[in-house]
């Protein structure tokens, strides 16, 4: 699994814009097949952090992503950012959940 992030600084006026477009980019990015999951978080200690999260099930199914018009969309985002973006790509070998706390904790 890949997990993609982008950390956003948006400026006040471009706030309404930034979100609506990263709203618009959820569906067809939520529609595609390999995508397990794409969330946009607002940071409640500094109004003006925007987080956008995705997974995708391989390296192969982003690589076609970021190919694609919907990232093109994402890409032009990053432009209005009033300090440059933070993006992070993570690859995950193993995903635990609540057996991982139980095990550990007896």
């Amino acid at each position: 699994m890949i997990i993609a992030s982008l950390r956003l600084s948006v400026p006040p006026e471009k706030k309404d814009e930034i979100l609506r477009t990263l709203r618009m980019v959820m569906g067809p990015t939520l529609a595609h097949l390999k995508c397990i999951s794409c969330s946009l978080y607002q940071d409640f200690e500094d109004e003006k952090i925007v987080s956008f999260v995705q997974e995708w099930e391989s390296q192969e199914a982003l690589d076609e992503y970021i190919r694609s018009d919907a990232y093109r969309k994402i890409l032009a985002v990053m432009e209005l950012a009033s300090e440059p973006p933070e993006i992070k790509f993570v690859e995950s070998l193993k995903t635990n959940g609540m057996e991982l706390i139980e095990e550990i904790r007896g």
